[in-house]
């Protein structure tokens, strides 16, 4: 990948004014072949009518491929950086070449208990997962408990509980640790110490459902806390994942969400979200946000028919939400980040019932006896035509000041469909 920039300052005295011209060139031999081949065995037994047992075991072999060769020439305003004066050097270069055949083993267990009481309707699942991976010799066990619960006395009410140690076993990009030497060389290690990432969850929620307008609604809410320990950080490189490769770091999310369900039109729901987290991890001795802490997230989606032309439905949804950190490229939040901007949206559309579907008691003659309904759509994605942050390409002058360009998501668009249901 070749381009190039210009800047209406240069950033140094000797061109002042001046344009200054940039170029770089990206390039790239990369290849990743990976083939999982797995086998499992999973069982049900009803031990009584209040408890039914559900178990498996699983059996996977992973063999990996990896040739990566990576390297980037910077040119900025004349001079091809890193500028040292004496030699040529690459801003960046990478090497990767490796062959990898793992296995894992997982079984779990669980038990499904069912109990009517004066009090209420109550469940609980208990839980227990082992996995086993030959690479990094490491053995885990992971309990896990949900509870449900219908008070009598208030049947609309439904309250639920869970809490559980869960583990994220890492796959190959995750413990690729990159080494560098003196003069910059990247040279990709495979960390066999490496852990699997661990969460303890605790969940409390409840749903509540009421007739309104004489139609059904629910309202959904739920906190939760997550306790992450054995972290593998990552930073996003323009759309491209880059980990550390090391279990570096620990820290935590929090967050509530609510939700609102009505169906304003019969078989289909409308819905109303609101969502406030915060997730941060200690990263070198740094407490910053993860690059997820995506801080409050609001939504909406409604349907309904146009009161004069059955045929005719109107859908409205929005979205507006905080932006996610970002970082320079091939460094990392704790020496800096800032925040993109937030992303909003609102799509309109209308869909026209050619063939509605049929009522109670009513048929079709010929082919139709098989359609149950023909819908025509016109969508307008992106209403208000507004150029939502996806990445940055950084560029960077001789003073070594880094500039960050953003690449925009799709702006307006018009889309119509044609829906048949058999």
């Amino acid at each position: 990948i070749s381009g190039e920039y210009w800047l209406d300052q240069a950033g140094t005295s000797d061109v002042g004014g001046e344009l200054g011209v940039g170029r770089y060139h990206e390039h790239a031999r990369n290849r990743l072949k990976a083939s999982v081949l797995s086998i499992a065995l999973k069982g049900q037994s009803a031990l009584n009518p209040r408890h039914t047992l559900t178990y498996g075991i699983n059996l996977q072999n992973e063999k990996i491929m990896d040739r990566s060769r990576e390297w980037e020439l910077r040119d900025s305003a004349g001079f091809s950086l890193p500028a040292t004066g004496s030699e040529l050097r690459m801003v960046y270069n990478l090497d990767s070449r490796h062959d990898l055949s793992s296995t894992r083993l997982s079984a779990f267990a669980q038990d499904a208990w069912k109990l009517s009481t004066s009090a209420g309707f109550l469940t609980v699942n208990a839980g227990l997962r082992l996995s086993y991976w030959s690479f990094n010799r490491e053995l885990l066990l992971s309990p896990r408990l949900n509870i449900g619960f219908i008070p009598d006395k208030a049947p609309s009410w439904a309250i639920r509980f869970s809490t559980g140690l869960y583990y994220q076993s890492p796959f190959y990009k995750e413990y690729r640790m990159p080494v560098i030497d003196d003069k910059g060389n990247r040279t990709i290690l495979l960390n066999s110490d490496i852990k699997s990432q661990r969460s303890f969850h605790l969940i409390a929620g409840t749903d509540y459902t009421f007739r309104a307008l004489s139609r059904p609604f629910k309202l959904s809410g739920e906190i939760y806390y997550k306790a992450l320990s054995s972290l593998v950080p990552y930073e996003i490189d323009n759309l491209k994942i880059v980990y550390s490769g090391l279990n570096e770091s620990s820290g935590y999310a929090a967050g509530i969400d609510m939700k609102l369900f009505g169906q304003f039109v019969p078989g289909s729901d409308s819905w109303i979200s609101f969502s406030l987290m915060k997730t941060s991890e200690n990263l070198h001795g740094v407490k910053v946000p993860r690059p997820t802490d995506r801080r409050y997230s609001f939504g909406m989606f409604f349907t309904d028919y146009f009161p004069k032309f059955p045929r005719l439905k109107f859908a409205l949804r929005g979205i507006f939400m905080d932006g996610l950190p970002s970082t320079a490229p091939r460094s990392t939040r704790d020496k800096g980040y800032f925040r993109m901007p937030a992303y909003k949206r609102v799509d309109i559309g209308l869909s026209y019932a050619l063939l509605p579907e049929l009522k109670e008691g009513e048929s079709r003659s010929g082919f139709g006896r098989h359609i149950k309904s023909v819908w025509f759509g016109l969508d307008l994605f992106n209403l208000f035509d507004i150029s939502n942050v996806a990445s940055y390409y950084w560029v960077t002058d001789v003073n070594n000041i880094q500039y960050a360009v953003p690449n925009y998501l799709t702006r307006r668009q018009i889309n119509l469909r044609l829906t048949i249901d058999f």
